[in-house]
């Protein structure tokens, strides 16, 4: 491998990992909410956009007992 190829190939992988390096510094914190299953999809959306508007994302979700068990994540400090 040349000197010149071997530069290209280290500032590739420095490029593609930077991303990478950065978004790892950042914090999270977590909330988890249920939500009875009621049929009603309007109203589970209305609770989810509500979530979206004070900066929670959607991890998962997982249905039992007639309820959805939702967890969110938002970057620590956002109020």
């Amino acid at each position: 491998m040349s000197i010149k190829t071997g530069f290209r190939a280290t500032l590739l992988l420095l490029i593609l990992c930077l991303p990478a390096l950065a978004f790892s510094e950042n914090r999270w914190e977590y909330s988890v909410k249920t939500f009875p299953i009621l049929g009603d999809d309007q109203a589970l959306t209305q609770a989810f956009n509500q979530q979206g508007l004070l900066g929670w994302e959607l991890v998962n979700c997982t249905e039992g007992d007639a309820q959805l068990t939702c967890v969110f994540k938002r970057l620590l400090g956002v109020e």
